[in-house]
């Protein structure tokens, strides 16, 4: 199955990060680290979204406004 990668959206990113413990506790370490948001942002979203179908549709449901509910049309 072929699939394209997404394009990198901080604020997207930001939204997914805020729902995914991992993800979430990996970027408050990052940050910790002292690197600026958008940086850890976009490192997490390489690691881990890049080339990874399932995390590419996780990350696709909070590509719009309010995240996964809204992007389900809940």
């Amino acid at each position: 199955m072929d699939f394209d990668d997404p394009a990198f959206n901080a604020a997207q990113m930001l939204r997914f990060v805020n729902e995914d413990a991992y993800l979430k506790w990996m970027y408050t370490d990052l940050l910790k680290k002292g690197h600026a948001s958008e940086t850890a942002l976009e490192v997490l979203f390489n690691a881990n979204v890049l080339g990874d179908s399932g995390m590419t549709r996780e990350y696709e449901l909070y590509a719009k406004k309010g995240g996964k509910n809204n992007a389900n049309g809940i």
